[in-house]
Parts: C-alpha cells; structure tokens; sequence
C-alpha cells in the first residue's frame, strides 16, 4: 500500500509541476468500467480498449450525471434539541467547516445519443460517438466567508472577498470517430479519437474583485469593483435601462451554432500474458472557439467604487409608515457598480482533460481485477482560460468485474484520494450490466466519494442507459 502512496504522489507532484497554480480537488467518479470485460463505455476512456467479448456494438441513450458538494451531511453538524423539540444548526459552526475546507460545487450531465463499434480481424477496430455534454463549476471565495465569520467593524479593516474562476458552465454537443490498431509483431494496440465540439452555452466569471468598508458606527458602505465575465452561445446576452439583463432567442433556429473546436483522446494498450497495462489522455486540445455572440464584460473604469450612507433607524418609521427610500438609494447604488462595458472579442475555452494509467489482470472469462490512476486538469490541459489558474484532481481505484453466465456482469470498484492535507478511504463504485438475449445490454452504475461513511458522502455519480452487442461465442 505505501508503494501505491508513493506512485500516485509522485504523479501529483510530477503533473503539478505543469501548471502555474495546482489546488487539490475531488473526482467524482471511478470511472467504473474501464477495465469492464464487454462495456462499450471502456473504449470512450481509452481508443485503444475495445470489449474483449464483442465483436461490435452500438450505444443507444446513455445517461450520466456527476454532482460534488463541498461538504456531507455530517460536517453540518445538525443536533436535535429535546427540549424544544427541534434539530439545531450551528451557523458558526458551518462557516469554519466552509472557511477550512472551502466551498466549491462541480456538476456535470453527459448524454449520449448514439454510438457504435466494430472489429475487423481482431486487430483493427473503429468507433463513432455524438452526444451532448454540460459542465458547471462555482467557488464561493473564502474571502467571502471571513466576511461571515469575522465581520467588519472598523473603518481601516478592508475585507476582500474576489476571487477568480468563480463561475464557469459550458453546453457543447460532440462528435466523435476513432480507431485502433494492433501490431503485428507486438502485443501493442494504440488507438486515437477525433471529437468535433460545437458550443451551444458558456459562461465564465474569471475575476471578481470586491473591497467592502464600513465606518466604525456601520451608518456608511464603501464598495470597490473589479470583474471579468466572458459569455457566448446560441443566445445572445442584451441588457436596457428598463428590463436590465435578457437573452434573445433569434438564434436558436439555426441548426448548428458555429462555435467549432475539437479535441483528440489517445491510447495504448499492451497484453502481456493474462495482465493488460493501459495508458490514455482524453480531451486533450483547444476546446470550444467561442465565436458566436461573444461578450467580455468589465466595468465602464477600473476600480469603481460606491457609497450607501446607511439607513436613519430614527425616522425610518413616522405614525406607523415605513420609509423605503434607502431601498432604493442602494439600489442605485449597486447598480452604478455593475454597469458594464462589453468587447465582442472571440475565445477559446478548453474542457477538462483527463488521463487514465491502468493495469488488469483476467482470469478466463470469469474475472477480471485491476488498479487504475486517474487524473483530471479541470481547466484542460492547455489552459486557455483567461484566469491563468487551473485545477488537477487524482483518483486511485481498485476494481473487479465479475462474468456471470455470459448474461450478467457485475462491477465494483473502490478509490482513495489525496486532497493535498489528508486521504478519503472509502469511495465506493458498483455497476450492473444484463445482456438479455445476449445482443442487448442494460447497464446501471451508481458511485460516491464517502470517506467510510455514507452520511459523509460529498459526490455522487450516476450513469444508465441501454447497448446493442455482438458478443463473441
């Protein structure tokens, strides 16, 4: 076990070393079916690995969502109260967990509309794949948690609560083709995948900058922005003094939005008596040119900075009438902070770049167990984000795939993680798949980042959909 602390540390530190800033977060799955002994979706996390039992496939509707929470039901420490009957949350302490461990949300859906597979000779295979896919990610700033939990009572105390990649969510739809060929004179088969993305959705708050002060008796606010928001797609962002901010929809009748970009996924697999060693990078490229209503958003001067003078509790009521003027007075306010100036600029934005190193043992058509690394740059591999700051994320998982009478075969998998301060144990995976009539496959996987306990599960993972094969007598 300390061999395998040693690797997957080493990895981390090697891939670190690539990126300007490295900020350990969490994968959301275990990507269950890689080493699976006649799952389609093997080849989708590798071009070189192709069901060892079926001779082609095809994928119908597939559906995947992933969800990561920056904390379990038990770092809410809820206690019930006998006495009056009620459960109990300590605010206070919820912001020291938040404040410790830092707020971040990911999720991400994949649905794939169809896909198919073929070998030729047992040495050549193609594939081809399309989909759509949504990816969201949102960090609450720390600084903004201070502000909670500290407070801010002094007129010479700043408090800045701006960070960057605050916010960012991309819908893209994809197509992909790829092959995979095994040497002759070698047992190495290596395989590649082109996958054309077109943008329908992005947008990006890459630099949120906010100084809050307040005089020492809190009768006056001082705020001082500094944004940048990127956002393009099929709906075009407007705004007027009267409605403020609104999408329009004219474009939504074209067929094909003309954000392009692409990616390559590449692979490798060598067999070596009953073991297979793997190795494969995935969504390495560009990403999405992000060309249609394209908007920067920044403000009309740096550093815009507005003044509330607070509300006057002596004649805020007079004979029973509330006075709302303050209402709006920050209104106007808050306003004047987030008028804008925009710049129709085109852009790139890369999605997230995963690699796969693994190694399986199969013992007849009965079992198969195998280790696999898994890493993910969040931002991808290039970059491209206007932030200049990325995200690497690793998992270590043990599985096992079981082949029950050529009809059913289950999958179990287990991961640890290393978040850059301490290991999660116990992150577990299972997956289902039944081939009635041994041509369809009905398959259901379910995975969650728990650290021993359910109730201190922090992600989830869910994947069902429904496959053609042809399995190999």
């Amino acid at each position: 076990m300390k061999r395998l602390h040693i690797i997957s540390l080493t990895l981390v530190m090697l891939i670190g070393l690539t990126n300007t800033t490295t900020q350990a977060q969490q994968i959301t799955d275990n990507a269950v079916f890689y080493h699976s002994i006649r799952s389609p979706w093997s080849n989708m996390l590798n071009p070189a690995l192709f069901p060892s039992e079926s001779g082609w496939y095809v994928t119908t509707a597939k559906t995947s969502v992933q969800l990561a929470l920056p904390m379990s039901y038990e770092d809410f420490h809820l206690q019930y109260d006998p006495e009056r009957g009620v459960t109990v949350l300590n605010v206070n302490t919820l912001l020291d967990q938040l404040r410790l461990n830092g707020c971040h949300f990911d999720h991400n859906s994949d649905v794939n509309l169809l896909g198919m597979g073929f070998t030729i000779n047992d040495a050549f295979h193609v594939t081809a794949s399309a989909g759509v896919k949504y990816l969201t990610s949102f960090t609450v700033p720390l600084g903004f948690i201070d502000l909670l939990t500290e407070g801010n009572i002094n007129e010479s105390h700043h408090i800045d609560f701006g960070a960057s990649d605050i916010f960012n969510g991309q819908m893209y739809a994809y197509a992909s083709v790829g092959a995979a060929f095994k040497l002759p004179f070698f047992p190495l088969t290596i395989g590649a995948r082109v996958n054309v993305l077109d943008g329908l959705m992005a947008v990006s708050v890459d630099n949120l900058s906010i100084d809050l002060a307040t005089s020492e008796d809190i009768s006056s606010l001082r705020l001082t922005s500094d944004y940048l928001i990127h956002t393009a797609g099929i709906a075009k962002l407007s705004r007027d003094e009267i409605n403020g901010f609104s999408f329009e929809l004219e474009n939504l009748k074209k067929f094909f939005p003309q954000n392009f970009g692409f990616s390559l996924d590449l692979g490798a697999k060598m067999k070596v008596n009953i073991f297979d060693i793997s190795l494969s990078i995935v969504d390495l490229g560009p990403g999405v040119h992000w060309v249609q209503n394209p908007l920067t958003i920044v403000p009309k001067q740096q550093d815009v900075t507005i003044t509330f003078d607070g509300i006057d509790l002596s004649s805020l009521i007079n004979y029973g009438v509330v006075d709302t003027s303050f209402i709006s007075r920050f209104k106007d306010s808050a306003l004047a902070m987030i008028d804008y100036t925009t710049e129709e600029n085109d852009y790139w934005y890369s999605v997230p770049t995963r690699m796969y190193l693994g190694a399986s043992a199969s013992l007849g058509k009965l079992l198969r167990a195998g280790y696999l690394f898994q890493g993910q740059w969040y931002n991808g591999w290039f970059n491209n984000h206007h932030s200049g700051s990325n995200h690497f994320a690793c998992n270590n998982t043990f599985s096992a795939h079981f082949n029950l009478f050529n009809w059913m075969e289950l999958s179990a998998a287990n991961s640890f993680t290393y978040d850059g301060s301490h290991f999660t144990w116990l992150n577990p995976g299972c997956a289902v798949t039944l081939s009635p009539g041994r041509k369809m496959q009905v398959f259901v996987a379910l995975e969650y980042l728990s650290d021993m306990r359910l109730t201190k599960a922090k992600a989830a993972h869910v994947m069902f959909g429904i496959n053609m094969v042809g399995l190999k007598d």
